[in-house]
Parts: C-alpha cells; structure tokens; sequence
C-alpha cells in the first residue's frame, strides 16, 4: 500500500514538472531579454525557473541518444515537434553518445503533432522516443516516414491523460500500412 502512494506522488510531481514547463521557458526567455551581461555572465536555463523538475534527477541519461541524434537533424530540416524545446538540454546531451545514425531516423504525422524518434520494429508495430505536441483525437494518426514520405502507417497511440508529452521507449501499435 505505501509503495502505491510513493508511485501516485511520483507520478504527480512528474505531471507538476511537464505543467511548470511552458512557464518556465517564458520566465527564462524573460530573464535572459533583460539581463545584465556585465552582472551575469551566465544566460538562465530552464532549470533556474522550476521547482518540481529538480526533483526529477538527472534526466540526460534517460534521452535515448539516437533519437537525440534525429531531433537535431528534424530540427535543422525545420520539422521538429515543438514539444521537444522542454527538453532541448537533455536532447543536446544526449546527441554527442550518438555512434551511427538509426536505419529508421522518424515517423511523422502530416501535421507534425506527433513524431516517433528512432523507431525500431517489433513485429509489425514499432518502439521508440514518442513526442506529442497534440494528442491526436481517438489516440488514431497516420505517421510517414520522414525519409521515404510515401511509406505510410495508420497507428493507434497508447491512451494519455496528457495534452502533449514525450515519452521513451513507447510501444506504437500499428493498425495497417
């Protein structure tokens, strides 16, 4: 039973430190537009702007480096989904443990609410970093493949109490090409 009550307060200060981020980057956007260089040499990060997040410990090492890897090339492509600047430290840390490139770099949605980083095969669905800008209605999207546009996959997310989120090692269940 109280194994069950660290799980629920875990899980809460996970959804306060996903809530806290949005205001946390304005506040630091803020703070970094009128700061004094001379009295800070040091920009402010995110982290000087939250409270649960610390919390968390250190997250660079849960971000799975391939798919840091394909985040920064999504972003220089211009086709990044804008959930992933919550986490943008932890996908710069990630990036450099890269080794090689995955054979399958990302699955997008045609609007760009969802994407699955560095997606691996399992069976006929697949597993990978799952950013969601917008969880789509019904759970249902049609992903392509970033590389090959005309390689298509219905696929059905996991259920989320979740607006956006990003989620590692999320299993994408597929309903036909």
């Amino acid at each position: 039973m109280l194994e069950a009550w660290e799980q629920l307060q875990r899980i809460r200060r996970e959804e306060a430190a996903l809530m806290e981020l949005p205001v946390a980057q304005l506040t630091s956007l803020m703070a970094n537009i009128n700061r004094d260089s001379k009295k800070a040499p040091q920009p402010f990060s995110l982290q000087d702007f939250t409270l649960f997040r610390r919390e968390l410990g250190n997250e660079d090492d849960a971000f799975p480096p391939l798919a840091a890897l394909v985040a920064l090339a999504l972003r220089h492509e211009g086709k990044l989904p804008a959930v992933l600047i919550g986490v943008w430290p932890s996908v710069l840390a990630a990036a450099g443990k890269a080794t090689h490139p995955p054979k399958l770099r990302a699955l997008i949605s045609d609007d760009g609410e969802v994407a699955l980083l560095a997606p691996t095969q399992e069976g006929k669905h697949f597993r990978g970093l799952l950013a969601v800008s917008t969880y789509p209605v019904n759970g249902m999207v049609r992903l392509r493949d970033v590389d090959r546009p005309l390689i298509s996959y219905s696929a059905e997310l996991s259920p989320s109490n979740h607006f956006s989120y990003v989620a590692s090692g999320e299993l994408v269940t597929v309903r036909g090409s």
